[in-house]
């Protein structure tokens, strides 16, 4: 009965999401009041409904019903209770209703920071223009979740005549981990929350209010998106170097790429509308920027569920991928449509001044960030591009995308002190002077230093042009950093001095009447830092490999891996098995690490054995890494004297500040989010809106 609830909520949610566009755009035609707020608590219906079918699913997966051919595929009885739940979104179906509701989560909120009674049409707000792009977007995955479209089936949708099985599938593996407990809703949330900014970018091009409002009340959830994706992207490559057992954490998956080209895009739209506010330039860019950033979550949705492009990540093939291109071919004609219907309006009569100003600095950050998303894009599609050309299937090799962002990330690395700081309209002497002298200086001096240093203690592996790009980075890391802090310090003594307070206390007032700015920056030192663990963990990582019988060694830079006794744990829902390795450092013991398999009992689509590494934080502060995986177990483990097991070590330095990096990213991007940037009365060719 649950299930028959949570199905006839879903096509009740069909027609209260269309209800919201017609009444919503028949009220804004004919000044009808009334119609306008029945399209609002349409959008709320909506939310409620989808809530019901949600929670109906998630039921469901609790309490085994194995009626349901989605929970049969995705669940089992041993199954712990948390993956269960997050079989909500393990497969088709289940992730697309979860998109939904997310979408539709986000909407009501649209609704509820904009609602304001409606005295006249004239003080309609821009939101409600807004909601008929959430509800035409809501409108398509709801006919997806229906199991209308081909290719998708109701997640609700019980087996045919009334079979029940005693026990499910189960969900895969590699996904029965507690980072993939949070890393797929968190990249949901962040492609989901990208609807907003485009939906107020297509209200205002709908509307024709195309003053900066759009841009100020869609900002918060431009920089929502942002950090969702931040660490949703981050959870992924944790996952991966914690689960897949190769040591790293990117290798340009194209899934993995589906991930970051949004976030990219979105990038560098936050940097963009910066100079909407500040100079009234880059309106029509702007409009194209968060079109696209939403265009590419679509785009990202059809690699992951079309199945045309291989992937660890990816979902089975499925016929829904030619869906969701003609749902984007439709969205970015009509954006295209009302852009250029607006063409005139959007013109700015301001220019860039000077190529050595705060906006030509922000433009070459936006063109790099762009340009690296179509390469990125590029690559990722080759496949699908070769196939259709030569009728074979080709992938691009990890080496293609690694060699193809180094220059333009290193460039990225240094406008990130540069951007900030730089003045606008034009660069003078004194500003050069107090703001990048120092840092120019102290830059140089290390990027010598460490120039000599990587030389003189290099290894053999280590190629001479690894050495140039790390001293290029140290370059542009110091220089980041001694610019930003003495920001920091500047303001921080200022401050301090009028509040007479203590240089830490004026830092903190600081951050509280600055907070874009200054979160800003330090999402700029997050990025410092994360560059820094990338050049140490993918120029100076080693990797050794030997098949070992217990009492043999594994050696890698001065530590020493002395395989023991194998080992055999019995859990809820798998075996595991593995092998005891002491470590030394100069001949003495100081650790044991204990690489595994695990064997699930039931695995869904996925292999049954999965590889559970060894990591141990090592160094003198813990930043580099030991990482051990175990090849394939013999058939009469725990005993292998007789049968080797082929045993990967890696060392990867300074690969925990690429942790560090994003944490300190994080911070400041939620300091960042917490200034309102909206005027508290916004006249508009409308009429008043409120938020």
């Amino acid at each position: 009965m649950i299930a028959e609830i949570g199905q006839a909520t879903i096509w009740l949610a069909l027609f209260s999401c269309l209800w919201t566009i017609i009444a919503i755009a028949m009220g804004m035609r004919h000044r009808h009041l009334g119609a306008i707020q029945s399209g609002r608590n349409a959008t709320t219906a909506t939310f409620g409904l989808i809530s019901t079918a949600t929670l109906a699913l998630v039921y469901s997966f609790i309490t085994d019903d194995f009626t349901l051919l989605y929970v049969y595929e995705g669940s089992s009885l041993k199954q712990p209770l948390l993956y269960k739940v997050t079989a909500l979104w393990g497969k088709m179906s289940g992730s697309l209703l979860f998109w939904l509701w997310l979408l539709t989560f986000f909407s009501a909120i649209v609704v509820w920071q904009n609602q304001k009674p409606l005295v006249s049409t004239d003080n309609t707000s821009l939101a409600d223009s807004a909601l008929i792009t959430l509800a035409f977007v809501s409108f398509f995955f709801i006919l997806l979740v229906t199991g209308l479209i081909e290719g998708v089936r109701n997640p609700l949708a019980r087996f045919p005549w009334g079979i029940v099985k005693v026990d499910g599938l189960g969900m895969n593996p590699l996904l029965q981990t507690p980072s993939m407990a949070f890393h797929p809703p968190l990249l949901y949330v962040g492609f989901v929350s990208l609807t907003v900014p485009f939906a107020f970018a297509m209200g205002a091009l709908i509307s024709g209010n195309l003053s900066n409002l759009w841009l100020h009340l869609s900002r918060r959830w431009a920089m929502f998106s942002w950090i969702a994706l931040t660490v949703g992207v981050t959870l992924g490559g944790n996952w991966a170097y914690h689960e897949l057992g190769w040591g790293g954490y990117w290798a340009w998956d194209p899934v993995e790429n589906a991930s970051l080209m949004p976030w990219l895009l979105c990038s560098a739209y936050l940097h963009s509308a910066m100079i909407q506010e500040k100079r009234n330039m880059l309106k029509t860019w702007n409009m194209v920027l968060v079109s696209l950033a939403f265009g590419f979550t679509i785009l990202g949705t059809f690699i992951t569920r079309s199945g045309v492009i291989s992937s660890v990540h990816a979902f089975a093939q499925s016929q829904v991928g030619g869906f969701f291109v003609i749902f984007l071919l439709a969205l970015l004609t009509g954006t295209a449509i009302l852009i250029l219907l607006r063409w005139h309006q959007l013109r700015s009569p301001n220019r860039l001044e000077s190529l050595l100003s705060r906006e030509s600095a922000f433009v070459l950050n936006n063109w790099i960030l762009v340009a690296l998303t179509a390469m990125i894009l590029f690559g990722t599609l080759w496949p699908i591009i070769s196939e259709a050309v030569t009728q074979q299937k080709m992938a691009v090799p990890e080496a293609y995308f690694n060699q193809i962002v180094i220059i333009p990330g290193l460039i990225l690395l240094l406008l990130t002190g540069i951007g900030p700081l730089i003045s606008w309209k034009t660069l003078t002497l004194s500003n050069f002077n107090r703001v990048f002298a120092k840092p120019t200086a102290m830059s140089v001096i290390a990027a010598l230093i460490s120039l000599v240093i990587f030389y003189l203690y290099r290894e053999p592996e280590t190629s001479v042009s690894t050495i140039i790009l790390s001293a290029i980075c140290v370059l542009g890391a110091v220089f980041v950093l001694t610019a930003i802090l003495e920001e920091f310090y500047r303001g921080g003594k200022l401050r301090a001095k009028r509040n007479q307070i203590g240089l830490f206390l004026g830092i903190i007032h600081l951050l509280r009447h600055n907070k874009r700015r200054y979160g800003g920056y330090l999402v700029h030192i997050g990025i410092v830092i994360l560059y820094i663990g990338i050049m140490g963990s993918k120029g100076y990582d080693r990797l050794t490999t030997e098949s070992l019988t217990p009492g043999q060694a594994i050696k890698i830079r001065g530590y020493e891996l002395i395989a023991g006794e194998g080992f055999q744990q019995k859990h809820a829902n798998f075996d595991l098995s593995g092998v005891n390795f002491t470590v030394k450092k100069n001949g003495k013991v100081f650790d044991t690490m204990k690489p595994a398999r695990a064997f699930y009992f039931t695995a869904g689509q996925g292999d049954q054995d999965t590889i559970e590494s060894a990591i141990r934080h090592v160094g003198h502060i813990g930043l580099n890494n030991l990482y051990i995986a175990l090849g394939p177990l013999p058939s009469k483990f725990p005993n292998y004297t007789q049968e080797p097991i082929t045993v990967e070590v890696y060392h990867n330095p300074l690969i925990n500040l690429v942790w560090i990096g994003v944490a300190v990213m994080l911070i400041g991007g939620v300091i960042a989010i917490l200034e309102n940037t909206i005027p508290a009365t916004n006249l508009t060719p409308q009429g008043l809106s409120s938020v």
